[in-house]
């Protein structure tokens, strides 16, 4: 069952805790879900279906519970995602698409790790290349004067302000309106047969301009990849504000929309299509919103927006995270 990275790294913690030796996998599936699966039987023989697993996720390797050395849950978590990027660079590398500061980026991000917060690495374990993101979010070249660096020590600080800025306004800034994110879903959603139900689109799906809650909230209607494991990944929806059809691959998907969590104006046309009553007609009038009106749809607004946020806070450390 596909879970999220936390989930996956909770997963492996009791053969972390126990030193165990025996080889698992941690991967992501066509449909963004997280999975931990050992890779050979009882016997020793290694399943057929691993390679199968590497070749849609190339980032995906292979580690023990005895390669952690016991370390705790934040301590794994970094370094599974650290091995990722460090992956992601070998891949660049072996195609001949690496740079200089796509290594150095890579070194410095894997010496840092612990001072993002969890915005930050989040993130990035939602995203296939992590370490193109951040060299996307880092206007600095991390090249170090001193050859016997691999990166530029003195521009860390600088590097970590200007990746966890673009982070929050890819996650919650879009022209100045609230993007919604995996916090405004039902936990564990993603791999639930979306048919029918109103669904948040991931903020990076779209254009930096639509990143709003007008553009990703969406009522799926049909598509092959509605349904979880199936072999086709489109699925079409209706924009909820709009009423334009759309098609995203089901991997854009956040997951199903908490309805609680939504803003008001989302909330009252979920209600009007289920009682199939359209809004009552006003009288047209000339006069502009009342300054109260206005206040009162901020604050709803504000609240929608408090509630998806308020059990992750954003400048928690890596290195502060208790052990789940």
């Amino acid at each position: 069952m596909a879970m999220d990275f936390s989930a996956a790294i909770n997963k492996i913690m009791p053969d972390v805790n126990s030193g165990s030796k025996e080889p698992f996998i941690i991967y992501r599936d066509q449909s963004s879900g997280w999975h931990c699966d050992y890779t050979q039987n009882q016997y020793g023989e290694r399943f057929d279906w691993v390679e199968v697993v590497k070749g849609q996720d190339y980032l995906a390797l292979e580690h023990k519970g005895a390669d952690f050395s016991k370390g705790s849950f934040p301590f794994v978590y970094d370094a599974v995602l650290c091995d990722r990027i460090r992956a992601e660079y070998q891949l660049a590398r072996s195609s001949g698409k690496d740079s200089d500061e796509i290594f150095e980026l890579a070194c410095f991000f894997n010496d840092n790790v612990g001072e993002f917060s969890h915005d930050v690495t989040d993130y990035l374990t939602t995203l296939d290349r992590p370490l193109a993101a951040l060299n996307e979010m880092c206007p600095i070249s991390m090249a170090a004067d001193n050859d016997d660096c691999s990166f530029n020590e003195d521009l860390a600080h600088d590097a970590i302000s200007h990746i966890e800025n673009a982070v929050h306004d890819r996650l919650h800034k879009a022209n100045g309106k609230i993007a919604l994110t995996s916090a405004h879903c039902i936990d564990n959603s993603g791999g639930a047969d979306f048919t029918g139900l109103t669904l948040v689109v991931k903020a990076d799906a779209l254009m930096p301009q639509y990143r709003d809650a007008e553009s990703q909230i969406v009522k799926c209607t049909h598509g092959n990849g509605a349904r979880p494991n199936a072999i086709g990944r489109s699925i079409f929806c209706k924009e909820l504000a709009s009423g334009k059809t759309v098609v995203y691959y089901r991997h854009e998907i956040e997951g199903v929309a908490d309805e609680s969590k939504l803003p008001r104006w989302a909330k009252r046309k979920l209600a009007e299509q289920e009682t199939g009553q359209p809004p009552t007609k006003t009288k047209k009038t000339d006069k502009k919103p009342s300054l109260l009106g206005r206040l009162d749809d901020a604050k709803a607004e504000a609240e929608a927006y408090n509630a998806g946020r308020k059990d992750a806070p954003k400048t928690k450390k890596r290195t502060e995270m208790e052990v789940e």
